[in-house]
């Protein structure tokens, strides 16, 4: 029943004499907490602290002549615990920014634009359609000239620009309060990093010089050079996980996969954590060990740790994991015992005096009570798991067991029972089948970071070596993103609803206290968990074999015989891979999201070989091509076939740009052209024009007809559809507008199958309810509500592969989307040309070859 007084009496002596250190990082957090709950001026913290410390003298002088002053109680402890709590509450108040007119963010929210100067101080975050630049401001114009200003400015500028660190900026926009609304306070997150004003659409003028620090000018070029490596030589999704995993950037992930990660208890592998830093610092002291001797050694370990954390971002968590890692090295090197709790309550009171506000961050939060639950109770869980497998076999074949079984399933349970309810406070959600996904992805972890890890750092110094390197250590990533699709399910998350801060304080207040009373958890988990975590370990290791083979077997799949069509989900544009029946890849326009485009191609494209045979611009506008620009350099096209106007938008002028810098063939479009894709398989021209073209794909007895670029008098030049005569599939033009999707080539071409490409939710509105009507009757797949639409067929029968199944908008009397679905090609379906065809001003046009 419970423990002995005197186990009682030696905790109470181990917490109050081993860890006064432990109370002293405590109180000044508490005192943080409290200066934010209250909002005094420092000075005046400061002088309430001495009063209360005065009291606090006085009254245990008084006690102690009483003789009733507690002998239990360390009095020197307490007034420590006083001062620090007052000094946590003064320097809270003092990192708060004073808005006058020398800081940036007293212009905020003006009803007039303004023009900011300054410089890049962090590498750009690009995403799909906007970049990220966090500005230190130097001065801003309101119209009377430069004035001189401090504090740093959050600008989003239009994608597809490149910007580096240091690079002096002029911005033109209006500067704004960073929003906030009840779910989530962008302001608050932003002033932890110091900014405190936001200007959401800037144009940014580059201004000659450079400005920024020299060592971190190399540790971003560094960076970036990883980077654009990590995608040359690993296809997306791997390459984006494997970006967030070894630099810190994952914001290529798409929000599909974020979510997978999120609803599986697996967000912490993209993020850059305790994990990933112990992996580090084992390279690091191993390495550096051998080569300059211990002492030496853990120096440039540290080194090696400080330099990891500045090229990934150095946020909280990241610096919470390096500044531990470090003191542990530091401990082991002067021979004293790290006492684990002393150092988390220490770093954690290093990065709170440095910047108070990091305690609501929430990678810091979830990156400290995880390394909490692995201090309190992985080693006896760890003993638990120990005793119960000597029930069943020897005690040196246990030791052996142990390790594995510890490492990737008791560890998680432990980091998990002090995360719980940070999850469920900051999400709202708490992921049940986390026990479960975690013990079968872990193990790879170590394996997808230094085997990606080292090919990334050969591939910067010899390309095809690293390009090999790539190929081994690519399984390993690949597995990892397969199994968090594979538990993503939605039985495995509870969603919460709103969940009370004072729910979570209870949680630690019940739990904490109860750690100490180990003995009848330990009987409970031996009598229900041998079994269990045995099947565990060899379940895990049998999928991880299976899935390595299948994920090989995939890469090796050059082709199956077959023409696909396949019209990619990438919103309200147009992005159609065709792979023909010889193994050739063939991309069509792209879409606005880099992100979901590369995901795509790289779940298609063989790991092999990921070059594009041709990429076909069939519309210059910058919605259709806004994400080729970034995809170019990842999926290198060996030609291109261009049409519409080159100077139509920004992006098609980078492209046009970068095939010629490259030397990549550009063929300009023209009616009546034919591309010859081998096996009978061809793409023709039928129409082109500023705007871009109208193209159909043919292969024996199909066709598909793709009109990208209609322009004003293209349907009547092509008679309304009578010119390409009955065909398989259509492809509405601009996302189903109606002036563009006329009803006469419906009913001219009678498709057996209409396409939509369009995002949920269409800004414009789209797809127009007159087009709907004028399909009725007719198979109908959309991307918003089918996800990807692959068509694949042997010239004679299609069949339609979708990514999800979804009721249709309009009845489907030839063609139900229920799984896979094959469909008789009827022999006049097509009227396939038997000549050349002949442009317009009487020249024939030859059949366009790739170049090999």
């Amino acid at each position: 029943m419970g423990d002995s007084p005197s186990v009682t009496r030696q905790l109470q002596n181990d917490l109050t004499t081993k860890l006064p250190l432990l109370w002293f990082s405590l109180a000044f957090l508490a005192g943080i907490v409290l200066g934010k709950l209250f909002s005094l001026s420092a000075p005046l913290w400061l002088s309430v602290g001495g009063a209360v410390l005065l009291l606090a003298l006085a009254a245990n002088y008084l006690l102690k002549r009483s003789n009733i002053l507690p002998s239990t109680l360390n009095a020197s402890l307490v007034f420590v615990a006083i001062i620090s709590l007052f000094l946590g509450a003064a320097r809270y108040q003092l990192a708060q920014p004073r808005s006058d007119a020398n800081h940036v963010a007293f212009y905020n929210d003006r009803d007039y634009e303004i023009f900011v100067t300054g410089y890049i101080t962090e590498m750009p975050d690009y995403r799909d359609t906007y970049t990220n630049l966090r500005i230190k401001a130097t001065a801003v114009d309101t119209g009377d000239g430069d004035y001189p200003v401090t504090g740093y400015v959050l600008a989003r500028v239009p994608e597809n620009q490149e910007y580096h660190y240091g690079q002096i900026l002029r911005l033109r926009g209006n500067l704004k309060t960073p929003p906030e609304n009840e779910d989530f306070s962008y302001r608050d997150y932003l002033a932890r990093e110091g900014v405190y004003a936001y200007m959401t659409k800037a144009e940014a003028t580059i201004l000659p010089g450079e400005r920024g620090n020299f060592f971190f000018k190399a540790v971003y070029a560094l960076k970036e050079r990883s980077l654009a490596a990590v995608y040359k030589i690993f296809p997306d999704p791997e390459a984006s996980l494997l970006a967030g995993i070894l630099l810190g950037v994952d914001t290529g992930l798409p929000a599909d996969i974020q979510d997978a990660f999120k609803n599986t208890g697996t967000a912490h592998i993209i993020a850059i954590s305790g994990f990933n830093i112990a992996i580090i610092a084992g390279i690091f002291i191993t390495l550096f060990s051998k080569i300059f001797g211990q002492r030496l050694g853990a120096v440039f370990a540290i080194a090696g740790i400080v330099f990891y954390t500045i090229l990934v971002g150095a946020e909280a968590a990241v610096v919470r994991a390096a500044l531990m890692g470090t003191l542990s090295i530091f401990a082991k090197q002067v021979g004293r015992r790290n006492l684990g709790l002393n150092t988390l309550a220490f770093v954690a009171l290093i990065m709170a005096f440095i910047n108070p506000l990091t305690l609501w961050d929430v990678g810091f939060q979830l990156s400290f009570f995880a390394t909490l639950g692995l201090i309190l109770y992985a080693e006896p869980l760890s003993n638990l798991a120990l005793r119960v497998i000597t029930h069943f076999t020897s005690v040196d074949v246990a030791q052996k067991v142990i390790g594995p079984i510890s490492d990737f399933f008791l560890l998680t349970i432990a980091a998990q029972i002090t995360t719980i309810p940070i999850m469920a406070y900051q999400f709202q959600r708490i992921s049940l089948i986390s026990f479960i996904a975690n013990p079968f992805i872990l193990p790879v972890q170590p394996a997808v970071m230094i085997l990606g890890g080292l090919a990334m750092f050969i591939s910067l110094i010899i390309h095809p070596l690293g390009q090999l390197a790539a190929w081994i250590a690519w399984p390993f990533s690949a597995y990892t993103i397969r199994a968090v699709e594979f538990f993503n399910v939605k039985q495995g998350t509870i969603y919460l609803g709103e969940f009370s801060v004072w729910l979570a304080l209870a949680f630690y207040a019940t739990v904490l206290p109860m750690t100490y009373n180990w003995s009848r958890i330990k009987e409970w988990f031996a009598a229900r968990s041998a079994r269990i975590q045995a099947l565990a370990l060899t379940a895990s290791l049998t999928v991880l074999f299976i899935c390595t083979i299948v994920t090989w077997r995939e890469a090796f799949n050059t082709g199956d015989g077959k023409m696909h069509v396949t019209f990619l989900d990438v919103g309200s544009a147009n992005a159609v891979l065709i792979r023909t029946p010889g193994g050739k890849n063939v991309l069509i326009n792209g879409g606005p999201s880099t992100s979901a485009l590369s995901d795509q191609l790289g779940r298609r494209l063989s790991l092999f070989n990921r070059k594009l045979d041709w990429l076909i611009i069939a519309s210059t506008r910058e919605d259709e091509i806004s994400s080729l620009p970034r995809i170019v350099e990842r999926y290198t096209p060996r030609n291109v076939l261009w049409s519409g106007n080159v100077q139509a938008s920004f992006s098609s002028e980078l492209l046009d740009e970068y095939f010629a810098e490259e030397g990549i063939p550009v063929t300009r479009a023209e009616k009546g052209q034919k591309l010859d894709l081998g096996d009978g398989a061809f793409i023709e021209v039928q129409a082109t024009g500023p705007r871009g073209s109208v193209l159909v794909i043919r292969y024996k007895d199909f066709s598909a007809v793709l009109p990208l670029g209609i322009a004003d008098g293209t349907w009547e030049a092509l008679e309304y559809g009578n010119v390409i005569g009955k065909t398989d599939v259509l492809l509405l033009a601009d996302s189903g507008f109606a002036l563009t999707n006329p009803p006469d080539i419906i009913q001219n071409m009678n498709p057996q199958l209409i396409v939509l490409s369009v995002a949920a939710g269409d800004p414009d509105g789209m797809p127009d309810e007159d087009t709907l009507k004028n399909i009725e009757g007719h198979s109908f797949l959309r991307t918003d509500r089918n996800g990807w639409i692959d068509v694949s067929t042997d010239g004679t029968e299609m069949q339609v592969d979708v990514q999800r199944e979804a009721a249709p908008p309009t009845p489907t009397p030839n063609l139900t989307v229920t799984a896979t679905e094959s469909l008789a090609i009827p022999e006049n379906a097509t009227s396939t040309p038997e000549t050349t065809a002949t442009p317009e001003n009487g020249t024939p046009t030859p059949e366009i070859t790739p170049t090999p």
